[in-house]
């Protein structure tokens, strides 16, 4: 049987001719995206290693999402630690105040996501760009630390889930439906660490 589309995407970015579900393998970024909350946290990490050069600086994007505009002198101070953090790093591709936004609506609007990418970020909802053919997962603010300074991380390959939506959509009932109920089938935690092949039977525009 051949690859996913993941498994392809995953090889790809490892310089291998294949893989498969359960390797561990080392895979190079093509984009790491980090928010006001998770690369708050991250730069603790690299204080703790005297602050390393960022050799990924170019694949990097900070969009300080939750806490703008501030909410607190509390936020504030932290955006503004980020925003020298970005000056200080050569982080070109940073948004805040009226450039920022939803971080996952902001990447594909302004381009940064095109099918067979491999992205991860800092916020466990990163897994969104996976609908216009990339490879994405969220991932710890350690991991993330880490992925901004080497511009790689490791992982293993997901197994794959797959899913057949068959039948006529009622009226009023759109892809976010079905999701929902997919959701209510296998839980909350019914995909962790998997991906989810879908396939759509019959008269079903989305």
């Amino acid at each position: 049987m051949g690859m996913t589309i993941s498994q392809k995407i995953l090889a790809a970015h490892a310089n291998l001719q294949s893989v498969k579900s359960g390797d561990i393998i080392s895979v190079q970024l093509d984009t790491i995206l980090g928010n006001d909350i998770s690369t708050f946290m991250a730069l603790e990490e690299l204080e703790k290693i005297g602050r390393p050069p960022l050799q990924a600086a170019r694949n990097i994007i900070l969009v300080l999402d939750h806490f703008t505009p501030n909410k607190d002198i509390g936020t504030a101070e932290q955006c503004r630690v980020l925003r020298e953090f970005a000056q200080g790093a050569g982080i070109e591709h940073y948004f805040e105040g009226g450039r920022s936004g939803i971080e996952h609506a902001l990447l594909p609007e302004a381009g940064f996501v095109v099918p067979g990418d491999l992205i991860v970020g800092g916020d466990s909802h990163t897994c969104t760009y996976g609908a216009l053919g990339a490879f994405a997962m969220g991932m710890g603010s350690t991991d993330l630390a880490a992925a901004m300074v080497l511009g790689k991380t490791w992982l293993k390959v997901p197994e794959t889930i797959r899913i057949k939506y068959h039948g006529t959509l009622g009226e009023w009932i759109g892809g976010k439906d079905l999701i929902l109920y997919t959701i209510g089938k296998i839980g909350t935690d019914g995909a962790l660490g998997k991906t989810l092949g879908v396939v759509l039977l019959g008269n079903m525009p989305l």
